[in-house]
């Protein structure tokens, strides 16, 4: 059996917070799926969490197998959409990007995005015999600094 990019967002819609979160997926508010972004696209899953004057918007861009540069942009272009969306009606808001996928490229200084900006996170899944599970990554370094 092939292991889709909806089977990994159905995962993620259809599981509680909390059981995600035991499998390594820090995840909370309300889960929406296949956000239409007026014409920046369509998120895979959106997250909100509402407080009393403020909104956390989180876009989760899926990926089957590899995640890179270019899933990051495709991330940042939503959130330009959906910036421009809460601004249009006074809300205030912060947003987070977080990348999903079954490998990083490890070739590019795309891994360091996560490390200097708060706002990005990167996972990696696993799915196997016991269900599916995330691992956070970060603190990616060169093997020699050159210090």
């Amino acid at each position: 059996m092939t292991f889709l990019e909806s089977d990994l967002e159905s995962i993620i819609i259809n599981t509680d917070n909390l059981n995600l979160c035991d499998r390594g997926l820090r995840i909370s508010g309300k889960k929406k799926r296949q956000v239409k972004i007026g014409n920046y696209g369509i998120a895979d899953v959106i997250t909100f969490d509402r407080f009393e004057n403020h909104a956390e918007v989180t876009i989760y861009e899926l990926k089957r197998d590899h995640i890179d540069v270019s899933a990051l942009l495709q991330c940042v272009r939503y959130a330009k959409g959906v910036s421009l969306y809460l601004r249009s009606r006074e809300f205030s808001f912060s947003i987070k990007l977080v990348l999903i996928g079954k490998t990083v490229d490890l070739n590019s200084d795309f891994v360091y995005f996560a490390d200097i900006f708060e706002n990005i996170k990167l996972y990696l899944y696993s799915y196997d015999f016991n269900g599916t599970h995330f691992e956070r990554i970060r603190n990616y370094n060169l093997t020699n600094p050159g210090f």
